[in-house]
């Protein structure tokens, strides 16, 4: 294809998309054309909608912030040896794809942590975060130590308090609403009483009576709506767990666009599952709220202009 088969702006329609999705996906499409003035490939199967870079674009690293590309791009590496090029895709070139945002914000916020521990402290405080010691994207511990699955946090930040090890996890959405199940999951889940989702989820202490004193197949836990809030939630949970607990704080963290319908209703009811040990550990934010605490505290030219990104690409 020759470069004036190309185009920049798209009227495709994927007619698939509900209300919110398709909304997310022109503001994408409109970022590729506007913002980062760069065409899309109408031929492509995942491309024709706008929202998805040509791969010169995608290798360049145009999905990343670009004052902090160069080291968004070298924790990539580190992260990621070698991706598939379907994985390569997702993160690269997808446009639309929440795989991205965690490298968007995190990485840019751990050049200055003493800015992040304030942040976080504002989120989960006040006086618990003294002091940021990592922050990983797309990472669990080993499978041994918590669910003995894939399930990984999309951005994790350990951090002391009152000089313990604590740590906060953090799942980053942004078109995605509830999932369904995976056949291993499935298995574990709703037919094995005695699996390592069951035993934490009863021994943690994060869940009412209601919860704990049924299998948990017949919980609410296990509905599409909730089902990967509980499992972040108890991914940290597992870590928790005697005799020799990873770390001494747990706090996991969903963070979302306002405009997106589905968490303002599923997160409030989630929490009804919670006693009030567990509730202590589990909260939300908002994009935009994030946005503005983030203003509070980076100062700076190239954090104005990290900051100018996120919010003209991701709120709504």
């Amino acid at each position: 294809m020759t470069c004036n088969q190309y185009k920049l702006h798209c009227d495709t329609v994927y007619k698939g998309d509900n209300p919110f999705k398709r909304a997310a996906r022109t503001k994408q499409s409109t970022f590729r054309e506007e913002v980062l003035k760069v065409p899309f490939d109408p031929k492509n199967r995942y491309g024709r909608y706008g929202a998805f870079l040509l791969p010169e674009n995608a290798e360049q690293g145009l999905n990343f912030c670009e004052e902090f590309r160069t080291e968004i791009l070298k924790r990539i590496k580190e992260r990621y040896p070698s991706l598939s090029s379907e994985q390569h895709d997702g993160l690269y070139a997808n446009l639309l794809r929440s795989e991205h945002i965690p490298w968007n914000i995190f990485i840019p916020m751990d050049t200055d942590r003493e800015a992040a521990a304030k942040v976080f402290d504002k989120i989960i405080g006040p006086q618990v975060v003294d002091e940021i010691t990592d922050i990983r994207i797309e990472w669990a511990p080993e499978k041994s130590r918590s669910l003995n699955d894939n399930t990984s946090f999309d951005a994790y930040v350990e951090y002391k308090s009152k000089g313990e090890k604590c740590g906060l996890g953090i799942e980053v959405k942004y078109t995605e609403e509830g999932y369904p199940w995976g056949k291993k999951e499935y298995r574990e889940v709703m037919e094995n009483d005695h699996s390592r989702y069951a035993e934490v989820t009863k021994s943690c202490g994060f869940f009412k009576d209601e919860i704990t004193n049924k299998p948990l197949r017949d919980t609410k836990l296990c509905k599409d709506d909730f089902r990967q809030i509980w499992r972040n939630h108890i991914l940290g949970a597992s870590m928790l767990s005697r005799p020799n607990p990873l770390i001494k704080r747990f706090h996991s963290i969903t963070l979302f666009p306002s405009g997106n319908p589905h968490f303002p209703l599923v997160l409030p009811k989630y929490q009804e599952f919670l006693t009030e040990y567990g509730a202590s550990t589990f909260g939300y934010i908002t994009f935009e709220d994030l946005f503005k605490l983030l203003r509070t505290y980076y100062h700076g030219a190239n954090f104005e202009k990290w900051l100018d990104y996120l919010e003209t690409r991701y709120p709504f």
